[in-house]
């Protein structure tokens, strides 16, 4: 079958989200579009990698360390090489907190109640009791879930980023890697590590792949790409109650209405 590709241009790269999310959970429903989206990917990706080491073990003690590096690297990086203030705040005051939990070990003394690591290591906790299948998408997924219902803002967050990436549909390559890392491990020992290739081979690859499908993408990002159908969304329409629509066409005090 002749590989075919429509595009779907919206005006934003908010737009472009939503357009996935809404192919991706149709209302009523419906049946999911398949499709690809070209956004920013730092923050899908940097978030990809917290997930996958909450999959791996802990084989030296250090596993909680990690996790804190990552999710600081996570605001640190999730707007490219223009990070904003509140996404670096984030981050130092993440490192502070993590600093002021060391220091309660150390003593013996409860972390305050309101520390923002509370809820991160109430939900690392739920994720290091997570029973593991061997099945890389089933558990990709699970984890990810996990996330995103737990109590801690900034693991949501990072769940939410993560769906604009379908990691696990990259190839059946990644697949089995993570699969072949269970088999050879009865666990994802080098998840981590596997991800990080799976990007790395992707970004190469992407360069000189044509875009084939349903494809979902700003309007600037489309410029000297070719497409066999193109679609320009902007937006969906607004429906007014109608005590707004009486209200809109009602002529403002002091000013006369249009003659008919």
């Amino acid at each position: 079958m002749k590989e075919w590709s429509l595009a779907i241009l919206v005006p934003t790269k908010k737009m472009t989200r939503l357009v996935s999310d809404a192919f991706r959970l149709p209302p009523g429903g419906m049946t999911e579009t398949p499709h690809s989206a070209v956004i920013e990917l730092e923050a899908a990706i940097l978030g990809a990698e917290v997930i996958a080491l909450l999959m791996q073990p802990d084989t030296d003690g250090a596993h909680f360390e990690r996790f804190i590096a990552l999710i600081r690297n996570y605001f640190h990086g999730k707007g490219g090489d223009t990070p904003t203030k509140g996404a670096l705040n984030e981050a130092a005051n993440i490192q502070k907190a993590y600093g002021e939990h060391l220091a309660c070990l150390a003593t013996g003394k409860a972390l305050r109640k309101n520390s923002i690591l509370v809820a991160m290591l109430a939900v690392y906790g739920q994720a290091r009791e997570l029973a593991l299948t061997g099945d890389p998408d089933k558990d990709w997924r699970a984890m990810r879930q996990l996330l995103e219902d737990g109590a801690c803002p900034r693991l949501k967050e990072i769940a939410q980023e993560v769906r604009n990436i379908r990691v696990l549909e990259r190839g059946t390559q990644l697949r089995q890697a993570l699969s072949q890392d269970w088999r050879d491990n009865g666990a994802y020992r080098n998840a981590l590590a596997i991800i990080r290739q799976a990007f790395v081979q992707e970004h190469f690859s992407t360069n000189a792949k044509p875009e084939t499908g349903v494809v979902v993408m700003n309007m600037h990002k489309a410029k000297g790409k070719q497409f066999d159908e193109v679609i320009i969304f902007e937006g969906w329409p607004i429906r007014l109650s109608e005590k707004a629509k009486r209200s809109s066409s009602t002529p403002s005090a002091g000013v006369p209405a249009t003659p008919r």
